[in-house]
């Protein structure tokens, strides 16, 4: 079974290396993902699978039917890119690129369905290209998929993320999660010259917060991170009246977050008293931790070296994503390939190798979709 499934994705290697480059070239802002949904809707038909469309706004979903004895498992496709405004291959009207890597998931996905549709799996597979895994201030399409009852049915959940300068394939076993802060300052105006002494402050009361969030930075459990924005819209001749300060506050467990947010927004409500501002804080659910399942990463690396394939692990990833939301509901696989340069989110950040980036990781995830269905393999059953 595994023979046929790697000989039908690497018969169509040229196709999903085009076809994720096609995607690279288009990115689309969460939420706003229509051309790339679009096009894994015409590739899912042409494989003669019936395709929902619309699902949270863009998603897609098709189910290839299984020959039974296995989980029903979830292979998962992000659709929307990332603001990068610097990019070489950004968007010049959005400043969106592909910097994620999101784009080689598309290839991944349709991979695995063209394997599957010529050697069908043991238990069903559903096959969901998703949107808005980058955190735009709203819930996640994951999250919003979960609320509305989309992954209803589904066992287990995987899917391969790009990773800047790393082995072609490897895992990082756990994740943070995040909460975002909001704080706005409120001061009064006045001429900053002319009469300082009658105005107060809201860009300094900012700037004193953040650095009484630095001097906590020593208390903070291992592995938490806090990356404010300061922003104020002010003259350069005027006592800023008004200043916002956006924070994510990350960590391994839902506890170092929030003992971590607690003492940051202790510091924002003391930068306000100590220059006689006020402030409105606000907290913003964000994304839950990941950890990978065990039993499909040990299944995910087995496969990946019988394949021959360049492995490294990790413990711990201090990056969040909505896959942490499913993996606190169902075992989720959420490995790493290569075949990138640069660094995620940054301008650097390319293809180089498109074999390992885009056909390589659909082998994978079809070998281990074929281990679901043994016993021996020691993967999780079907959900009861």
């Amino acid at each position: 079974m595994k023979a046929a499934l790697r000989a039908t994705v690497e018969r169509h290697a040229g196709h999903l290396m085009a076809l994720g480059a096609d995607v690279f070239a288009h990115p689309e802002p969460a939420y706003a993902e229509h051309r790339t949904a679009a096009l894994v809707a015409r590739e899912l038909r042409a494989l003669g699978l019936t395709v929902e469309e619309g699902l949270a706004g863009t998603g897609v979903r098709a189910r290839v039917r299984g020959t039974g004895g296995g989980p029903v498992a979830c292979v998962l496709a992000e659709l929307d890119a990332v603001r990068v405004p610097d990019h070489p291959d950004a968007d010049p009207a959005t400043g969106y690129a592909h910097a994620c890597g999101h784009h080689a998931q598309v290839a991944h996905l349709i991979g695995v369905a063209r394997a599957l549709v010529e050697t069908p799996p043991p238990g069903d597979v559903v096959l969901f290209a998703v949107p808005a895994e980058e955190w735009s201030g709203r819930p996640g399409g994951k999250q919003e998929l979960i609320a509305a009852g989309e992954f209803a049915g589904v066992d287990l959940a995987m899917m391969v993320h790009a990773r800047g300068d790393g082995a072609p394939l490897g895992m990082t076993w756990r994740h943070t999660g995040f909460t975002q802060l909001g704080a706005v300052f409120h001061g009064r105006a006045a001429h900053a010259a002319a009469a300082p002494q009658h105005g107060v402050n809201a860009l300094a009361a900012a700037t004193v917060a953040l650095h009484a969030v630095d001097a906590q930075r020593e208390a903070f459990a291992d592995h938490v991170r806090v990356h404010p924005v300061l922003r104020a819209d002010t003259a350069l001749n005027v006592i800023a009246d008004r200043a916002e300060v956006e924070t994510m506050v990350r960590g391994l467990t839902t506890a170092d977050i929030a003992a971590a947010a607690e003492r940051v927004e202790r510091s924002f409500r003391a930068g306000a008293l100590a220059l006689g501002a006020t402030v409105d804080v606000t907290t913003t659910p964000g994304y839950a931790p990941l950890t990978v399942d065990r039993r499909l990463g040990a299944l995910f690396a087995a496969n990946a070296q019988a394949l021959g394939a360049g492995w490294a692990e990790d413990e711990v990833s201090t990056a969040s994503t909505d896959a942490g939301d499913l993996s606190a509901l169902m075992p989720v696989l959420h490995p790493t390939h290569g075949g990138v340069t640069g660094v995620n989110h940054a301008a650097s950040f390319r293809i180089t190798d498109p074999y390992t980036a885009y056909v390589l990781p659909a082998i994978a995830l079809a070998w281990t979709i074929a281990d679901l269905g043994s016993p021996a393999a020691g993967a999780p059953a079907a959900r009861q």
